[in-house]
């Protein structure tokens, strides 16, 4: 027993010690390129509206088919949106809510959805909401079900 636990050992030493050196390059090889991969920041935050717009209308754009046209319709009304859900936010946080009520932000998406429709063609905007539906599936918790009515959110069970 003590001899396999030995043995072990030192296997584990000579295979991290091995795995650490640098790989020795022959002589009038070329030289190896290291690959840098680097990372979005978090959330998007380092970046600017217009820097976000873009992104989102490349992506529309490979997901759609979207001409050219389409695209440069689209970038000021991506970047009307952010802005109106940006504000919708910041008031809310002044009134003790963290975001804008679900009316605002409903009334919000539908004007959005309509100014969409004047830029996509049936067929590319049945794709979008297509995408929406599935994206709203993929939310922490499973998708959302309305509410009924005047009905409250379940509170939650105390604690002692």
């Amino acid at each position: 027993m003590k001899k396999l636990l030995f043995l072990l050992a030192v296997g584990g030493a000579t295979t991290s010690a091995a795995l650490a050196q640098t790989p020795t390059q022959t002589p009038g090889a070329a030289p190896t390129t290291t690959i840098v991969r680097t990372v979005p920041p978090a959330g998007g935050l380092q970046q600017t509206p217009e820097q976000m717009v873009a992104r989102r209308v490349q992506y529309l754009s490979t997901e759609l088919g979207l001409s050219a046209e389409q695209q440069t319709k689209l970038q000021p009304i991506l970047l009307a949106q952010r802005e109106q859900l940006q504000t919708l936010r910041e008031g809310r946080v002044t009134n003790g809510r963290r975001y804008g009520s679900p009316q605002d932000l409903k009334n919000a998406e539908v004007k959005f959805d309509e100014q969409l429709k004047t830029v996509f063609t049936p067929e590319q905007f049945a794709k979008y909401t297509q995408m929406k539906a599935d994206q709203a599936g993929k939310l922490p918790g499973g998708p959302r079900r309305p509410m009924r009515p005047g009905a409250r959110p379940a509170a939650p069970a105390p604690t002692e």
